[in-house]
């Protein structure tokens, strides 16, 4: 599956952010902005038999994306998002954790 086959959507009051392939969630990430500037990540669900990390880096993407947008920080209190975060340098610019773990 490649990220142009996904459409993103956001959902639950605003706190979640969904993968649809083919109009079928197949992950989703919960999140939470905390003040003005920070965006924290406390989840991701990727639906059983998905490639799950692509999944998950196509989710952090956009939420980067709108982070950047939004002139955000984004910090993650999730181990497997965070584990994304280590492997990817180009994100640091809005990452607000350190970069080890």
């Amino acid at each position: 599956m490649n990220k142009k086959e996904i459409t993103f959507q956001i959902g639950d009051n605003g706190c979640r952010m969904y993968a649809i392939c083919k109009g079928k969630t197949v992950g989703s990430i919960f999140f939470v902005r905390s003040g003005p500037d920070k965006i924290i990540i406390s989840e991701a669900e990727i639906e059983p038999n998905q490639q799950e990390k692509e999944i998950e880096l196509y989710l952090v993407q956009e939420i980067i994306n709108m982070a950047r947008e939004q002139h955000r920080k984004v910090m993650s209190i999730c181990p497997y998002i965070t584990d994304i975060f280590i492997h990817h340098p180009e994100f640091d610019d809005v990452r607000l954790l350190n970069k080890s773990r």
